[in-house]
């Protein structure tokens, strides 16, 4: 009882929490400059925007568990294109001790696309994060 209780429900909730938490303050740092025009002066002004409004609103959509594997599959083509912008293929000889933070990033973004954003979440209560609906499809096969 208690083991599916925190798989289902909370496990996918701290992985929400967590990468939620890191993109709403990482886009809002960059939105705070200049409405997210100016935070990374050789960048276009374009693409600066794109990328500050679309890590903070993908933040956001994941802390509520709305269209969250979306938002985290939004997230991880933002933070791999931005990291494949700046580094290019220098990305493949960089420290694995600077890389760390950027990969465990990464590796929570991937389990939220996988699992889900869980029952306590937006996309739970609708029935869209898939887990109801196999669930209740399991329920109908056996009666």
């Amino acid at each position: 009882m208690f083991e599916a209780f925190f798989k289902d429900k909370l496990a996918p909730l701290t992985l929400r929490m967590a990468l939620g938490l890191f993109c709403v303050y990482h886009g809002f740092s960059k939105i705070m400059a200049d409405g997210g025009m100016s935070w990374y002066p050789g960048l276009a002004v374009g693409w600066q925007l794109f990328i500050a409004w679309g890590e903070f609103s993908a933040g956001l959509a994941i802390l509520l568990g709305f269209h969250c594997r979306k938002a985290a599959a939004l997230f991880l083509g933002l933070t791999i294109g931005t990291l494949l912008w700046w580094q290019g293929w220098n990305v493949f000889r960089l420290s694995l001790l600077s890389l760390e933070p950027t990969l465990l990033v990464l590796l929570l973004g991937v389990a939220l696309l996988f699992q889900g954003a869980g029952e306590l979440s937006l996309d739970g209560r609708a029935g869209g994060s898939g887990q109801e609906t196999a669930k209740s499809g399991k329920k109908k096969a056996a009666a």
